[in-house]
C-alpha cells in the first residue's frame, strides 16, 4: 500500500510580515511548504489509485471474504450452520412420523392430522432459515456499500488536498505578482485612478497617490524610492573620502576604510582631518578649509552718550583710548547697528568717531574697531605624502618625491626648511635637527634605520612655493 504523506504546517507567514513589515516573504519557505502539498496531494492520489477505478467505482475483487472483520465472517458461518442443523433435525423427525403416519393411517386418523401440522412447522422452519440467509446476504452488502463510502471520502480528502494546493500556488502566484507590482512605474496624478483600476490590487497600500511632495504627484514604486534614495546618496559617497590623517592623493586608498580616491579628484570633494580635526575641500588644484574668516576685535569702546552729542573720541566708559589705524569700525547705538558712511563716519587721523543724527542723553554707543582686512588672510600650507621611503640597513639619505596633483605624475620636494616636514620611524615622530635635516628633494637621517623599519614622510609645503 502507498504511504500518505499528510499535509502540516511548516512556517507562519503571518509572523513573517507582522516580523518584517513590508519585505518579500522568503522564497525558500514558500517553496518547502509548497513542495510539501504536493508531496501529499500526490501519495493521497497514489493510495486512492489503489482502490477505484477510472468509472469511480471500487476495484473488482476488492471486496472479499479476506476483507471482512474475521470476527464478523465467523459469526455468519456459525449462525447459518446452527439454523441449517435445527432445520434438517426437524425436517427428520417430521419425515419419521409422517412415514409412521401412512402405515397406520387407518387407526390413527389424529397422527395424521398431527403429521400435516409437523409438515407445516417444517416449511416455516424452512422459510425462517432462508430469511436468515437473506439477512446475511444484506449484511455483507451493507458492508461493501460502507467500504464504498469510505472510498468515497478517501477520494473527497484528495480532492480537497488538490485544492488546498492549488490555493498555494495561487498564493505564491499573487506573492509574485505584489514583487512585480511593487518594482512597478512611477505614475504621473492624470493616470494614476485608471492605473489602480486596472491592477491586481487596487486597495494595495504601496500605491498611493502622492501630492505635492517636490513637485510631483502620482504613483511613487518602491523602486522609485530605492532609485531616489541611490541618487541621494550616491554622489555624496562619491564626494566624501572620509577620515585621513594626511591629505589623500589621486588614486590613494584609504587604509582605515579602502575607499579609492578617485583620479583626478573631483572639484568639491571633501575630506575630515584626523588629525586636525577639520574639514578640507578640493577647490581643482590643493586642499582647501571651508572656513572663512571673520574680522576680530582690536578695541571695543563702550561712550554713554549725553544730550544731542555727535562726536566721540578720547578715553570711553573704561577709560580706553581710540587708535584706528588702517581698522575698519562696527558702531552701534543702544545695540543697533549702524551704516557705515550713512549713520557714521570715522576720522583715522584724529581718532574721531561723528554720528549723523545727535542721541538723547544716556544712550549707550558701542564703538568697535576691527582688525584690518590685509592682515585676515591665513598662513596656507599644502600637504602631499612622500613616495615611500625604503631603508636597507646602512642608508641614511633619500630622495624625496610626491605626487603633483594638477598633473597627478611624480615631482621632487623642494623642502627649504626640515620643520616643513613630518618625518615618521616604526611610528615615532622624529625631530628636525638631532634626528634629520632636509634640503631641497633631500633627506638625511642622523642614523640609518634598520632594513626591516617602516619610514614614511609627509611635506608641508607653504602656499605659493614651489
Amino acid at each position: 500500500m502507498t504511504s500518505i504523506e499528510r499535509p502540516r504546517r511548516l512556517f507562519s507567514f503571518t509572523d513573517w510580515s507582522k516580523a518584517n513589515g513590508t519585505r518579500s516573504p522568503p522564497g525558500d519557505r514558500l517553496d518547502a511548504q509548497i513542495d510539501l502539498l504536493v508531496d501529499a496531494i500526490f501519495s493521497t492520489q497514489q493510495a486512492l489509485a489503489e482502490i477505484q477505478r477510472d468509472d469511480g467505482k471500487l476495484k473488482n475483487s476488492l471486496v472479499t471474504a479476506e476483507t471482512l472483520e474475521p470476527s464478523l465472517a465467523d459469526q455468519l458461518a456459525i449462525a447459518v450452520e446452527r439454523r441449517t442443523a435445527a432445520m434438517v433435525q426437524v425436517a427428520e423427525q417430521a419425515a419419521a412420523r409422517t412415514r409412521f403416519a401412512e402405515q397406520n393411517l387407518s387407526l390413527f386418523a389424529r397422527d395424521a392430522e398431527a403429521a400435516a401440522i409437523s409438515a407445516s412447522q417444517f416449511l416455516s422452519a424452512v422459510n425462517t432459515a432462508q430469511q436468515l440467509v437473506a439477512q446475511s446476504e444484506s449484511r455483507v452488502a451493507n458492508l461493501a456499500t460502507s467500504i464504498e463510502t469510505d472510498a468515497t471520502d478517501a477520494e473527497n480528502w484528495g480532492q480537497y488536498s488538490k485544492a488546498q494546493a492549488d490555493n498555494a500556488i495561487k498564493a505564491k502566484d499573487e506573492a509574485l505578482q505584489w514583487a512585480e507590482y511593487l518594482a512597478g512605474p512611477v505614475v504621473n496624478a492624470d493616470d494614476a485612478p485608471a492605473y489602480i483600476a486596472a491592477s491586481p490590487f487596487p486597495h494595495g497600500l504601496y500605491y498611493q497617490p502622492v501630492e505635492g511632495y517636490g513637485g510631483v504627484a502620482g504613483l511613487w514604486s518602491a523602486k522609485w524610492w530605492a532609485i531616489y534614495a541611490a541618487q541621494l546618496v550616491g554622489p555624496w559617497g562619491y564626494y566624501y573620502l572620509g577620515g585621513w590623517h594626511d591629505p589623500p592623493l589621486p588614486g590613494e586608498t584609504n587604509p582605515n576604510t579602502g575607499i579609492k580616491v578617485p583620479n583626478p579628484i573631483a572639484p568639491g570633494s571633501t575630506y575630515y582631518d584626523l588629525d586636525q580635526n577639520q574639514l578640507y575641500v578640493w577647490n581643482g588644484s590643493t586642499w582647501t578649509t571651508p572656513l572663512s574668516l571673520a574680522p576680530g576685535f582690536v578695541q571695543q569702546l563702550v561712550y554713554t552718550a549725553g544730550a544731542g552729542q555727535t562726536v566721540f573720541s578720547g578715553p570711553d566708559d573704561n577709560s580706553a583710548v581710540p587708535n584706528v589705524g588702517t581698522s575698519p569700525s562696527d558702531v552701534h547705538i543702544n545695540g543697533v547697528r549702524q551704516i557705515p558712511n550713512d549713520d557714521f563716519t570715522v576720522d583715522a587721523a584724529t581718532n574721531k568717531l561723528t554720528l549723523t543724527d545727535p542721541v538723547s542723553a544716556g544712550s549707550m554707543v558701542q564703538w568697535d574697531i576691527l582688525i584690518p582686512s590685509d592682515q585676515l588672510a591665513p598662513g596656507a600650507v599644502l600637504s602631499f605624502k612622500i613616495h615611500t621611503l625604503t631603508p636597507d640597513g646602512s642608508l641614511r639619505d633619500f630622495t624625496l618625491e610626491y605626487t603633483d596633483p594638477s598633473s597627478g605624475m611624480p615631482a621632487l620636494a623642494n623642502v627649504s626648511d626640515a620643520a616643513q616636514l613630518t618625518v615618521v620611524l616604526d611610528g615615532i615622530t622624529q625631530e628636525p635637527g638631532p634626528d634629520f635635516t632636509a634640503s631641497g628633494s633631500n633627506l638625511h637621517l642622523v642614523t640609518a634605520p634598520r632594513s626591516d623599519a617602516h619610514l614614511w614622510a609627509v611635506w608641508h609645503r607653504p602656499a605659493g612655493a614651489l
